[in-house]
């Protein structure tokens, strides 16, 4: 999650209630009674939470004020689950739901027919497709029944794989060319040593090219189950048709045997702080720093975001007055990553071109671990509180960023984080985010890294396996 907030708190503080009970009076009524083969298990600010037979999780935030609906289904899978050998397994699944099915051979076809916008993605712990479209029930109940037959049906054969790989791998060296996400990429592999956070969703293009195939479809029935998803559906649906119409499709999915596996990855405590610096042809130089954070469910995880948007937004002390009002550098971001066990906060500096990376990366350590000698103000916590609250309401306002953020949530531990966060950021005081940014922003939790554009980079040389059996076979002797 981003920390990019945005303006007026008292004012905006003081209507925030109303707003939600006007988002909640645009909202439908929810069925009282769920039909069989599902059960209603929560409720909270218009969203009703139900469990299917199966397992599936369904997520239902109907609003007739919307003249669009939203359906985003996530699998609870990504590369915190892949294994030596199997990376980039979750982004290729990712892309083979997206193939079809014998019964639906050219999908991204239905989905023009259908007028409708879908996307998916893979990141660390979450493989999402996210639909939008003009509200029309035959719509939404053919894009469930689809998403059913791919939980099943979706094809996983030497030919599948060969005919999404050239896609994949066009992606991977898009990543490969971008120099920003390159960093970002190494500095992760490097702040988590043991958990699989470290691992690239984008995956290797070793593993790509020796996939095996038992493995990945082992891999697609262990994780794409309903019992391991999450399906929420936002703006404009008629909720208790809906409901019916998801009993009807993906609750037809049976539950699956298998248990699923312990993930047990714990990542050490630090003892000092990491570099890592990156040469290579383009792009612009880059200094930035990542810190060790607890998860989204923790408290002090949403009183850093507030800390780290102040850094990065500030004045005097703050990054912006140290890096960009000097002409050292053009642009300055902060980004929260969270997820279920573990999360970052990372400032990256886009240099001018004939600035010392060097200098540039010390005045960015300092400025961000000296909030201690410069402390932060009430104004600019008020300030950041503003434009994260603004954010927060037009998320709200949007079906497709509201279940993106339920779906996020839900993967990080439970969807109602999406309102717990909003009441800590609003209940947040300059004592509290004073001591979460003194005792995370710090030396010892610092992970630096830099990005050197450099026309010639010198390369490792390249290493090819070795036959010993020539220079062996002198030692060899007859048998009798």
């Amino acid at each position: 999650m981003a920390s990019n907030l945005a303006p007026r708190f008292s004012a905006l503080s003081r209507r925030l209630p109303a707003l939600l009970v006007f988002w909640s009076l645009g909202a439908q009524a929810i069925p009282a009674n769920a039909p069989d083969g599902c059960a209603r298990t929560r409720s909270a600010e218009g969203i009703t939470e139900y469990r299917l037979d199966n397992g599936l999780r369904v997520l239902l935030a109907p609003d007739d004020t919307q003249t669009t609906t939203a359906v985003d289904l996530t699998y609870r899978v990504g590369s915190r689950n892949e294994h030596d050998g199997q990376r980039g397994l979750s982004h290729l699944l990712e892309h083979l739901v997206l193939r079809g099915t014998p019964t639906h051979p050219d999908i991204s076809a239905s989905f023009q027919r259908r007028d409708m916008n879908v996307k998916a993605s893979t990141s660390a712990e979450r493989t999402h497709y996210a639909a939008t479209f003009l509200a029309a029930p035959a719509t939404l109940a053919w894009y469930l029944g689809w998403h059913a037959d791919a939980m099943v049906h979706t094809g996983v054969t030497r030919a599948d794989v060969d005919g999404v790989l050239p896609k994949i791998l066009d992606e991977v060296e898009a990543g490969e060319n971008a120099p920003e996400r390159v960093l970002r990429q190494k500095m992760r592999s490097a702040v988590f040593h043991w958990h699989r956070y470290g691992n690239d969703p984008m995956g290797t293009r070793a593993d790509f090219a020796n996939v095996r195939i038992d493995l990945l479809r082992a891999y697609y029935r262990e994780y794409y189950q309903p019992d391991n998803a999450v399906l929420t559906i936002t703006g404009k649906f008629d909720a208790a048709a809906t409901l019916s119409a998801i009993v009807e499709t993906l609750g037809k999915v049976p539950r699956p045997s298998r248990n699923m596996p312990a993930d047990y990855d714990v990542e050490s405590l630090r003892d000092g702080n990491h570099a890592i610096t990156l040469r290579r042809r383009g792009g612009y130089p880059l200094a930035a720093a990542m810190y060790h954070v607890p998860a989204p469910h923790s408290r002090d995880h949403t009183l850093l975001l507030l800390a780290a948007d102040m850094l990065a937004t500030g004045g005097a002390h703050r990054l912006r007055g140290e890096l960009v009002t000097p002409g050292l550098a053009g642009t300055i971001s902060s980004t929260a990553l969270g997820w279920r066990d573990y999360g970052l906060i990372e400032f990256i500096a886009a240099l001018k071109p004939a600035v010392d990376n060097d200098n540039a990366q010390r005045i960015l350590n300092r400025t961000v671990e000296s909030v201690r000698l410069h402390p932060y103000t009430q104004a600019e916590l008020d300030q950041a509180r503003r434009r994260w609250l603004d954010g927060w309401t037009r998320a709200q306002a949007d079906p497709l960023a509201l279940a993106d953020a339920l779906s996020k949530a839900s993967v990080s531990g439970d969807w109602r984080l999406v309102f717990l966060e909003r009441d800590r950021v609003r209940d947040a005081t300059l004592i509290d985010v004073q001591r979460a940014a003194e005792r995370y922003l710090l030396r010892a939790n610092r992970n630096q890294g830099s990005y050197i554009p450099t026309a010639e980079p010198e390369r490792q040389p390249a290493t090819a396996p070795i036959d010993l059996g020539p220079e062996l076979k002198r030692y060899d002797t007859d048998v009798d």
